[in-house]
């Protein structure tokens, strides 16, 4: 092949010269040959690609085809449920509750029951006739003079810089629309993140960004500028994230523009690093007194952690620190291992941290096993789709849910899978002007509204349908799961552990 293509370029190019010397009138011919022949002879001579050096220009359509694979998939190949990290099933129940559109499906189920690890809810013969609950719960243990009632879905943390303005701005109305509490994110606390009102829980991590000293220490004045804001309802201290649990990140120097670099309190252009530990903090016991100290700057409000469980003994450990101190968070946000991120380190994506389901009932177990289940309240992030996503959650011991990338399907991402090179096509994760632009805000705020109005109207349809009034009657009994090709089982018999199941209050 490579020396054919040597062939037929001196062919091509002997025979270009021959036509223009005897009909100058086809010069134009040269500007439409030419340029495939510099690119064939640049991938004839080229050494880092192996596929374009064997086949030159017939090479670029197998690394245009590669780097297209998932659109290509997603939008030709694809069925309705096949696709990750989620299918067409999952994102069309999104589309449909953020457009306020036709919410019901023909012609039954394509999700087959046989399949092992398929799971349902089991219905009552007698359904409720209403609920009477108003799906939010108080968050703030006797240690908190100011707690929030929170929704029971909410949105997560996604960083200015990570999503785009328009994107940050359009969560935002949407939250105050709906009447959910926004997470910033770990990337700072920006105006976009007040534009309209909306109920907002500050992250930091490790990088202390927007409430950091030019060294990257964490600074408490500038922590106590943003937390006492009316509009920050919750403080949440960013240990480790679902996708890279344990590890840090980077923002490259060229996404770190002005703007971003002002939010974070970094100076611009440089690279800037969230190293995989605190330096507040070292241990349990130094973390109790931070949160304390937390607590005093924000006036009272609610002080949470959110990580991704590793080590099952360090968290046992932590929550045993937190009983003989009898001191601790307000509430505990726990991100699966199946947590999604705008980039990842390849390891930790594919293979670190616990999976959302088992991540909850354990730490649902061990705040029990310590009899601070009551003071602490858990929040559950990871996949929250659909109503029957937060039920689940809830029945394993969760309080709330957290969604992610459910809120941005109702944004319009098709999941092309893009939000670590700048070039997201929605507008979503991108800082490019004119992609941005494609986001308008005023639409975009009223579908966010709707998909969270619309969810939790699936919620109270779905308790009403297995004979439940309330939080009060959710149970793991209610959910059944296929274990293998002859047998099913519940989560009540599958997330057994022992102790006194805690039912949640009316109250919340």
């Amino acid at each position: 092949m490579r020396k054919g293509f040597i062939i037929t370029s001196i062919i091509l190019v002997v025979a270009l010269v021959t036509i223009i010397v005897l009909y100058p009138l086809l010069w134009w011919l040269a500007l439409v040959i030419l340029p495939f022949l510099i690119l064939g002879l640049l991938d004839y001579f080229q050494k880092s690609n192996n596929i374009r050096r064997t086949y030159p220009l017939l090479g670029r359509i197998t690394n245009l085809l590669e780097e297209q694979r998932h659109v290509i998939q997603e939008t030709l190949l694809l069925n309705r449920t096949e696709g990750l990290p989620f299918n067409w099933i999952q994102k069309e129940i999104v589309y449909k509750r953020a457009a306020d559109a036709n919410k019901s499906q023909p012609f039954g189920t394509q999700i087959p029951y046989d399949t092992v690890g398929r799971e349902w809810f089991t219905h009552s013969t007698y359904p409720s006739k209403q609920t009477n609950d108003d799906f939010r719960v108080l968050i703030g243990s006797s240690h908190c003079s100011t707690p929030y009632s929170a929704s029971i879905l909410n949105l997560a943390g996604m960083s200015f810089g990570s999503i785009s303005k328009n994107a940050t701005l359009a969560f935002n109305g949407g939250a105050k629309i709906a009447g959910f509490a926004q997470n910033t994110g770990e990337g700072g606390f920006t105006p976009y993140h007040q534009e309209y009102g909306a109920d907002i829980i500050f992250q930091f991590g490790t990088g202390y960004f927007g409430c950091r000293d030019a060294e990257g220490n964490f600074d408490a004045k500038k922590f106590a500028d943003i937390a006492t804001k009316n509009v920050v309802k919750m403080i949440e201290i960013k240990i480790s994230q679902g996708a890279k649990p344990g590890f840090g990140a980077i923002l490259p120097a060229k996404k770190n523009t002005k703007e971003i670099s002002e939010f974070r309190d970094v100076e611009q252009g440089t690279e800037i690093l969230s190293p995989p530990h605190h330096s507040a903090f070292g241990n349990d016991k130094e973390m109790i007194l931070f949160i304390e100290k937390l607590r005093k700057l924000s006036s009272g409000k609610p002080i949470g952690i959110k990580l991704c469980i590793g080590q099952k003994d360090e968290f046992e450990r932590m929550v045993r620190a937190f009983a003989e101190k009898k001191n601790y968070p307000d509430f505990i946000a726990i991100d699966g291992a199946e947590g999604g991120s705008g980039a990842a380190h390849m390891e930790s994506l594919h293979w670190a941290g616990m999976p959302i389901i088992e991540a909850v009932h354990f730490a649902n177990g061990i705040l029990n096993k310590y009899e601070l289940r009551d003071e602490i309240k858990v929040m559950a992030a990871g996949k929250i789709i659909s109503a029957f996503d937060i039920y689940r959650m809830l029945a394993l011991g969760a309080d709330t849910c957290y969604s992610a990338r459910g809120m941005m399907f109702a944004l319009g991402c098709v999941q092309s899978l893009k939000c670590n090179l700048d070039t997201c096509p929605t507008g979503i994760t991108t800082m490019v002007p004119s992609r941005v632009a494609s986001i308008v805000v005023e639409d975009k705020k009223t579908k966010v509204a709707n998909y969270h109005k619309n969810t939790i109207e699936g919620f109270k349809e779905l308790l009403k349908s297995m004979g439940i009034e309330n939080r009060k009657g959710i149970d793991k009994k209610y959910i059944v799961r296929r274990i293998n090709e002859n047998e099913t089982t519940t989560y009540q018999e599958l997330y057994s552990n022992g102790l006194n199941e805690r039912k949640i209050k009316s109250n919340g």
